[in-house]
């Protein structure tokens, strides 16, 4: 583990071990500026060392990893789960609003085409803002905590302008990048899912088929290729049955195209990379699996360097930074508690005899129910009147330090 050092203006400088953090802590050399992860300040003059720090993003509409290496050691490595609950949201507050009209109330006119923000240049959506500024929050804090140099971002899983000219030349040459560039395209173009449509289960082991066997003809072109799991595909070379090469359009992709273009119009310069790439890198070179830390990993990597992953990472959640829902019930006749309830709030990080976990649910008897950064429940029922401390307050940004299993 590593302590995040910053001078005594709020510059961030290198990290250093923990031990020299005890030191300069308990000489009164430095104060404690956040805990997790866990970041001091020094009170004197510092001579401002500084490495070549490079990080790493690798993007996405779900989650986002990030990390951040020098002198061939991961200084940082985050999990990030983006928020995808804008839209349903919105859905709900325009059904309120509807409805409001109808009721004994005042009434509130419709607006439709009054707002401004409707007919602004280059809007976003509320939803795929949200997205993009999980990115832009996400860089801010790596840049406040790590003196970062370079950033690289991976802003799309496939070159589109290599695959329709294969002989431009690669920034990062290869055996098997090209190829490698043409199944990230196929595996994002069908959704990550096996396209057979057989019955049985599908495993989690995907392949890249041809269509018309190279043997016979075929190219490596997208459209003689489609995605099937490992047990479909030995099924079809057995000849148990013939394919159809259905295609199909995700909202991810769709997603990930808006994003991009915004992250390339805004002010942040970066290197940007591939998916490819990263996988090429990560799969040929580190001989990692298949995770958001490990891609970012890889892509803040040298060409031809290995660097080890951190043991711990560090696990974020974005959240709504308030509770807006007053009641429910068919008829709103209960009243939900937004605000404190025996000194916690929703989402706050607690300890208790049953475990260290975020408030997931509240109760007016005590008994809270616990989960954790996954938003899996630790338990559904602990009392929180009696030896409890509240680790964290509730913030936007749920985090967690875990260590990496395996």
């Amino acid at each position: 583990m590593l302590a995040y050092v910053l001078d005594r203006h709020g510059h961030p400088l290198m990290p250093c071990k923990p031990r020299k953090a005890r030191v300069l802590l308990a000489s009164g050399k430095a104060c404690v500026v956040r805990r997790l992860p866990f970041t001091i300040r020094l009170l004197n003059g510092s001579t401002g060392y500084r490495q070549h720090v490079t990080a790493g993003m690798d993007t996405g509409s779900k989650k986002l990893g990030v990390a951040a290496a020098a002198n061939g050691t991961v200084l940082y490595q985050a999990d990030i789960s983006i928020r995808t609950d804008v839209s349903k949201k919105m859905e709900r507050r325009a059904a309120y609003r509807r409805t409001r009209r109808g009721r004994k109330c005042r009434y509130r006119p419709a607006r439709w085409l009054n707002r401004a923000s409707m007919r602004e240049d280059g809007r976003l959506a509320p939803s795929i803002r949200s997205k993009l500024e999980s990115h832009l929050r996400e860089r801010r804090f790596v840049e406040s905590i790590l003196p970062v140099t370079e950033w690289r971002v991976e802003t799309a899983a496939f070159d589109i302008h290599k695959i329709a000219n294969p002989e431009v030349a690669d920034y990062r040459a290869g055996p098997m990048q090209g190829f490698y560039n043409v199944k990230a395209y196929v595996l994002q173009r069908d959704g990550y899912r096996c396209r057979s449509r057989q019955e049985g289960p599908h495993v989690d082991a995907l392949h890249v088929h041809h269509i018309v066997f190279r043997s016979k003809g075929g190219t490596n072109e997208p459209g003689n290729l489609i995605t099937l799991c490992a047990r479909c595909h030995d099924a079809l070379h057995a000849g148990a049955f013939e394919i159809s090469g259905q295609r199909s359009r995700t909202r991810h992709a769709t997603e990930m195209g808006i994003i991009k273009s915004a992250l390339k119009r805004s002010d942040w310069r970066f290197n940007e990379t591939f998916g490819y790439v990263t996988k090429h890198h990560r799969e040929r070179v580190l001989g990692l699996a298949k995770s958001h830390v490990n891609d970012a990993v890889a892509i803040c990597c040298d060409p031809g360097t290995r660097l080890a992953p951190r043991a711990w990472t560090l696990y974020k959640r974005h959240v709504a930074c308030k509770d807006y829902q007053q009641t429910k019930g068919v008829r709103s006749q209960m009243r939900i508690p937004t605000g404190k309830l025996f000194g916690l709030r929703k989402f706050d990080c607690v300890e208790t005899p049953k475990g260290t976990g975020f408030v997931k649910g509240k109760r007016s008897s005590g008994q809270f129910a616990l989960m954790d950064i996954h938003g899996t429940t630790l338990t559904a029922s602990v009392n929180v009147k009696r030896n409890t401390r509240r680790r964290a307050a509730r913030t936007s940004t749920l985090t967690m330090e875990e260590r990496e299993r395996g």
